[in-house]
């Protein structure tokens, strides 16, 4: 059985093949995306005939088109290609997804799945777009710390004794 081995971005590409220089290899290209905001930076993409097993982390931006399972981790942005498959956990600041995830997808920011996105697992995001089209088998939670969760116990006491004092009210026959 092969060993699994934990690497950064950038050791990834120079043991995966053979050289310390990001630069030199033809399956991590840097350029922009269909899928990123043009006005950002031209960031490193993994290629659809990339197959990865591990743990992958990264900072900044990060598009992948490839083959991934194990748990992917960034404080930065992650694209996930039309083509990508992932399956694992993915735990980043910010998602934008395209591509195949059989797992959770847990985001401090943004979520955004496009219309060929099928994620078959639980998001769980600060902000979630949904495009029509794009399918989520699983849980969707939107956690926003600094809007707390309004009391729905005392209100549904106030409610549930107020609609008691309808009741009442609307039984009782009318003097007129």
């Amino acid at each position: 059985m092969a060993e699994s081995k934990s690497f950064g971005i950038g050791n990834l590409v120079g043991s995966r093949f053979g050289s310390s220089d990001p630069s030199s290899t033809n399956d991590v290209e840097s350029t922009t995306s269909p899928y990123a905001n043009s006005s950002r930076a031209a960031h490193p993409i993994i290629t659809e005939d990339v197959e990865i097993r591990g743990e992958i982390t990264f900072s900044g931006r990060l598009e992948f088109n490839g083959r991934f399972e194990g748990t992917l981790e960034s404080g930065g942005e992650l694209i996930v290609g039309e083509s990508a498959v992932i399956k694992g956990t993915v735990q980043v600041e910010t998602a934008d997804v395209a591509g195949k995830i059989m797992g959770d997808v847990i985001t401090t920011g943004r979520v955004h799945l496009r219309p060929e996105a099928m994620i078959y697992g639980d998001v769980k995001a600060g902000v979630i777009v949904v495009e029509e089209g794009a399918i989520v088998d699983g849980k969707i939670s939107i956690a926003q710390p600094d809007r707390p969760a309004p009391d729905f116990a005392n209100i549904f006491s106030r409610l549930s004794k107020g609609e008691a004092r309808m009741h009442r009210s609307a039984a009782q026959p009318s003097e007129d």
